[in-house]
């Protein structure tokens, strides 16, 4: 069988495209398939059978052809090259395929720069009015591009704002931003109605499938208070009736899933029950779906408390009642709603406003009622005096009132002649006007009330009527010298960690950055997985944070975060910060920031207490005297208000105390992280530009550290040779000119004898022996009466412990 010269054309330039040389070429040649008439196509073996060619490359090639351009848009060298070509098939081709592939490629597969050239082009798009060219072609059924099924197209055209912000952030063209787009996107779906209103007078074939699905999922998506206003304000006042039979169908061809959305906003947009009737029409007689949402879940179900619920109630209720084919709805719903109102269980146990909702519908449904029916009416009356003695036992007096006057109202609609009418005295008036408000029934359609909202102008943008006394106006006009002080509108606090962080970079954002520091702590707890995967990246940001913004608390809150990083992920945030911390490029401050949230981390690491028992760590102990503290921070007066009542509270017997249930140390499997390059910095500190020599504080402080650190590895495995390092380092110190300096020291030793076991002290005998001696030589011969009193203690404690090894060395011989 021979291949036509066309399809062999189209198949070779298809396979050219993979090729970048060939690729300029083969985009020239496709590119005379985009005309609709053979007198844009220079090519004689596509003009020979144009339409057909056509036909061929746009149903089998065409999105292929737009996906492979698609992955080569980050290609900032070819797009220089081939970049009109490109913009070609995607602005002037099909613009539904187009329009699809293009929302496709907003995603993170593609980049950030394919996703922002993607955006170009859906401006474009937007701006040359193709969205109302998707609409014609999908209302059309005698075009090869019509297809049934438009759950993609439909997702694309209802959720663009939303996926170009998901990418761009707030970087979004004016175009396509939520109000600017949904005014032209309702603009072209009139656009569609009024395509599909000139097929019907042509007696040409139309379809409003699409159409249907669309406005289904624009009210899925909570933008039906929106839409409607929009569409009734063109089509309602316009008082043609194929627009309006067209309109109909739509309505009635809104899928189930989108029926409650859809139908619940325009039942409160409608002004009047005969135009309910006029875009229903008898839909609930075949529709269960549509019966059980006007009859049941709107009234029974559901209840509004909005200014709109009157309207709402009478468009419902009038349109079941003003046809003698629903009327039987009507008397059905009438006696159900009474039924419900003068139950005793329904008035306790449902709140006043849903009580008041039911009672009005109750007096909207009498206010509809006909003459006849005389048997129905005695029902309706045994009915409404069972529930009036239930109102009147009630203890509400609101309830009691309601009862009241719809019983009033009600007797006097069914029964207008009879001379002894039920009347009763009110404490307020104000439930019986309420209720007697609702039953004043609108006479006529009211035209107006559809002008005066909003309705699209020739730009497909939204406007509205101004009075004439207002045009001369000068209330807008703002006084010379007079400025509102309004308060600056409070930043989201963010949801993810990424969020987070990129906040604490926007310098130019004080609020965002403080709102992000503040939020930063329990962000990192929480996404602890994805925290550990930025764990040093978000280090970075906190350790380089310069304190020159007015933020309270900044140093807490900054310290706070850091710890939890580290305790979140130990071993790479802490040797991250054991090596910045002997690098250059860092102050005191950054230095002191690094060494309190090592000691921090390690003591939160170490505590053997459950998760519901832990309470925030001070950033210092009483040893750590040099540390920064924070101002702001307040004693937890509870805590010792409860002790000074312990303290004084005289008790005779008490329960026995439950006995301490043990848990692991976290801490024992990430110690050596924290030392080892911790110590590390010492001997990179002795150089010549040594953070460690040029301030005594910053020494001080590290000392402390190692102390804390050393002190958390209690009788881990490591904890004897973290120990004998840290009494080598300490031989550098011991004859320091600064008493502080020696304190550290002897801080340091106290943690040394606290953490390892005494039988390994007895091992060690040379180190103990030779501390000894330093020790009673501080306690005699040292200036520095309280250096003298640490060492006392210090000694009394090793002499204690090392007693006890020889206690237990001499049981095991």
């Amino acid at each position: 069988m021979e291949i036509e010269p066309w399809r062999e054309q189209i198949c070779d330039q298809m396979h050219g495209i993979s090729n970048i040389d060939s690729l300029p070429d083969s985009l020239q040649t496709l590119s005379h398939l985009l005309s609709t008439h053979p007198t844009g196509c220079s090519l004689t073996v596509f003009c020979e059978d144009f339409s057909a060619a056509r036909r061929y490359f746009i149903s089998g090639s065409y999105e292929e052809l737009l996906y492979k351009l698609l992955e080569k848009m980050a290609d900032i060298e070819l797009m220089s090259k081939v970049g009109k070509l490109i913009s070609q098939f995607f602005v002037k081709g099909i613009a539904d395929i187009s329009f699809e592939v293009l929302c496709a490629g907003l995603s993170e597969k593609y980049g950030l720069l394919t996703n922002e050239t993607c955006v170009n082009y859906l401006t474009q798009l937007v701006s040359t009015n193709q969205i109302s060219q998707i609409m014609n072609s999908k209302c059309s059924t005698d075009t090869y591009m019509f297809n049934g099924e438009h759950n993609s197209l439909v997702q694309a055209l209802a959720s663009l704002p939303d996926r170009v912000a998901n990418r761009l952030g707030r970087n979004v063209p004016e175009t396509l931003r939520r109000d600017a787009y949904y005014s032209v996107l309702y603009r072209d779906i009139l656009s569609g109605l009024q395509y599909c209103k000139e097929r019907v007078e042509k007696a040409s074939l139309c379809s409003v499938v699409f159409l249907s699905q669309l406005i289904g999922k624009l009210c899925l998506d909570g933008l039906g208070m929106k839409l409607w206003p929009v569409l009734l304000a063109n089509i309602m006042v316009s008082h043609d009736f194929l627009i309006s039979r067209v309109f109909h169908k739509v309505v009635v061809g809104i899928e189930l899933k989108a029926l409650d959305a859809t139908i619940t906003p325009l039942l409160r947009c409608i002004h009047h029950h005969q135009d309910v009737s006029a875009l229903l029409g008898n839909t609930i007689i075949d529709t269960k779906r549509l019966e059980h949402l006007l009859l049941d879940k709107l009234l029974l179900q559901k209840y509004y408390t909005t200014e709109d619920v009157p309207k709402l109630l009478h468009n419902i209720i009038g349109y079941i009642a003003s046809s003698p084919t629903r009327i039987h709805f009507y008397y059905s719903l009438f006696s159900r709603l009474l039924s419900v109102w003068s139950d005793s269980s329904s008035i306790r146990h449902t709140s006043f406003d849903q009580h008041m909702y039911i009672s009005k519908a109750i007096v909207i449904c009498a206010a509809f009622l006909q003459t006849g029916e005389e048997n129905w009416r005695g029902t309706i009356m045994r009915t409404l005096m069972n529930g009036l003695q239930n109102h009147l036992s009630s203890s509400d007096s609101s309830v009691r009132q309601a009862g009241m006057a719809v019983a009033e109202l009600v007797s006097e609609k069914i029964n207008p002649k009879l001379e002894a009418k039920l009347k009763f005295e009110y404490d307020e008036m104000g439930i019986y006007d309420e209720l007697k408000a609702v039953m004043t029934l609108p006479t006529a359609p009211c035209v107006g009330a559809y002008q005066s909202s909003q309705t699209v102008d020739n730009n497909g943008l939204p406007k509205r009527t101004r009075e004439a006394s207002d045009l001369d106006s000068d209330d807008d006009l703002q006084p010379i010298g007079q400025f509102e002080d309004k308060a600056r509108p409070k930043e989201k606090a963010p949801a993810y960690v990424g969020d987070c962080m990129q906040g604490l970079m926007d310098e130019e954002n004080p609020e965002r950055v403080e709102t992000c520091l503040k939020s930063a702590c329990k962000l990192i707890r929480m996404n602890s997985a994805m925290t550990m995967e930025v764990a040093v990246e978000f280090t970075k940001i906190l350790t380089h944070m310069g304190c020159t913004l007015a933020i309270n608390n900044y140093m807490y809150y900054r310290q706070q975060s850091l710890v939890s990083l580290l305790v979140v992920s130990p071993v790479s945030v802490a040797n991250y910060l054991c090596r910045e911390f002997s690098s250059r490029n860092y102050n005191v401050r950054q230095r002191l920031d690094m060494l309190d949230a090592l000691a921090v981390a390690a003591m939160e690491l170490s505590n053997p207490v459950s998760d519901k028992e832990k309470t925030s760590l001070p950033l210092v102990v009483d040893m750590a005297s040099l540390n920064v503290q924070d101002e702001s921070e307040e004693p937890n007066w509870k805590r010792v208000v409860e002790e000074r009542i312990k303290s004084k509270t005289r008790r005779f017997a008490s329960a026995s105390a439950p006995t301490p249930q043990g848990s692991a140390n976290k801490f024992a499997a990430v110690a050596g992280h924290f030392f080892f390059p911790l110590l590390a910095a010492s001997q990179v500190g002795l150089g010549e530009h040594s953070p460690l020599s040029e301030d005594s504080i910053l020494l001080v402080q590290y000392l402390y550290t190692l102390g804390k650190v050393m002190g958390s590895a209690q009788f881990c495995p490591l904890a004897p040779r973290m120990a004998l390092e840290l009494m080598d380092l300490l031989w550098m110190f011991r004859g320091s000119a600064e008493p502080s300096v020696r304190k550290a020291a002897v801080f340091c030793i106290a943690m040394t004898v606290l953490a390892i076991p005494p039988s390994v002290m007895l091992d060690d005998r040379y180190h103990m022996t030779d501390t000894v001696e330093y020790l009673r030589l501080l306690m005699e011969r040292d200036a520095d009466p309280e250096l003298q009193e640490m060492a006392s203690k210090v000694l009394s404690f090793l002499q204690h412990q090392l007693s006890l090894g020889l206690q237990e060395a001499s049981k095991q011989s």
